[in-house]
């Protein structure tokens, strides 16, 4: 009897976009920020990554911020070492990071920006969410912030410094396609508990690289790309480390394991985030050990254990992990043998039939002679 792990998989990005705003009034002209991580002020997250660094350069050439610390204070997100006001003439492009690292006045180490650039170099992924934001430019003389493309004002008031995730997140559900099934011609019913008792999952790579290039639209990034059979991703490169195993099934939380129900229920998160990359086959894995109790209908019990090792890469029609992505997995385990993959739910297509026949009766030959 031959169980198959069927898996799934749901892929969630969080998008973002710039819209023209405007910041502040000609009476007020000290340059504040706005900060979202979605697509519109009205709809967004609300940032809450703590202090950003931002870079900015006046007419997008002379240097105007390098690596200042932006926080909150009063209400408003503004520079903390510095005072920076509206200038008469020109614009003021922008461009933000998070979360904020080194001083003021001093070139920044994750990441190194320049004004058509965002590079992270030899970056080890963990609890750390990093983030890059578009580029925004603002016309002093009408003081407001624009993406040129002619849209209403979305209610900023700050520049709109929207963030976006540099790395990839990953987390794990699991369930059982079915618990119990009764069988309409006998009126019986069979009973399965499905128990995981360790999810692990490792072979992920921890460190690489990701250079950002201005679009020609002047504030979104393009991303790095790896070409995989003619298929492109955007991931990081020079990726390197490889993670250990990692427990998803927390043994205080769940010391005799996991039980399954029909309903999706959420493992560990896996520990902060991941890098994008490819996956490969012998690579990134999952690791179960699972034990499933079936009760016949006559009242008979059955005990099995199994401990399959599985590339994800292999588990659905995801071949990467990308950047701004929050990746989730919904594990299903089917208790019985299957017969078609594409029948998930229905036990009935692996039920005990026979196929009885006859075997031919053997002739023997048992002729003799009896002498009289």
């Amino acid at each position: 009897m031959k169980k198959v792990l069927l898996i799934a998989a749901a892929v969630v990005a969080a998008m973002t976009a710039c819209t023209k705003v405007n910041p502040t009034g000609d009476a007020q002209r000290e340059i504040s920020f706005e900060v979202a991580n979605s697509l519109t002020k009205a709809t967004g997250s609300v940032y809450d990554n703590g202090a950003f660094g931002s870079y900015a350069w006046f007419n997008n050439t002379d240097d105007f911020m390098v690596n200042e610390k932006v926080d909150k204070s009063g209400g408003v997100w503004k520079t903390v070492d510095h005072t920076f006001y509206w200038p008469k003439t020109g614009s003021i492009s922008f461009i933000s990071y998070s979360p904020f690292k080194g001083t003021s006045d001093t070139a920044g180490t994750v990441p190194a920006i320049t004004k058509n650039s965002i590079t992270y170099t030899g970056i080890t992924a963990g609890s750390t969410d990093l983030m890059y934001a578009d580029k925004a430019t603002c016309s002093s003389n009408v003081n407001e912030v624009t993406d040129g493309d002619g849209t209403a004002d979305s209610g900023f008031s700050g520049v709109p410094t929207v963030f976006r995730h540099a790395l990839a997140k990953l987390s794990f559900k699991i369930k059982a396609n079915f618990i119990e099934y009764t069988d309409p011609t006998t009126n019986t019913k069979t009973e399965w508990e499905v128990k995981v008792t360790s999810a692990k999952i490792g072979g992920f790579k921890t460190t690489g690289d990701c250079a950002l290039a201005l679009n020609s639209d002047g504030k979104s990034w393009d991303k790095p790309v790896t070409t995989v059979n003619s298929v492109d991703y955007k991931v990081w490169t020079n990726l390197s480390g490889a993670t250990s195993d990692q427990e998803l099934i927390d043994a205080t939380t769940y010391p005799d394991g996991v039980t399954l129900t029909t309903t999706a229920q959420d493992l560990a998160a896996a520990s902060g985030f991941v890098m994008p990359q490819v996956l490969e086959a012998g690579a990134q894995q999952l690791k179960l050990t699972v034990h499933i109790k079936t009760t016949l209908s006559n009242g008979k019990v059955i005990n099995e254990d199994f401990n399959p090792t599985i590339d994800i890469k292999d588990i659905s029609s995801l071949k990467a992990w990308q950047m701004n992505e929050n990746i989730v997995y919904t594990i299903s385990i089917k208790p019985t043998a299957i017969a078609d993959p594409n029948n998930n739910d229905n036990p009935n297509d692996v039920i005990i039939t026979f196929d009885p026949a006859v075997a031919d009766w053997t002739v023997v030959d048992a002729a003799a002679s009896i002498q009289l």
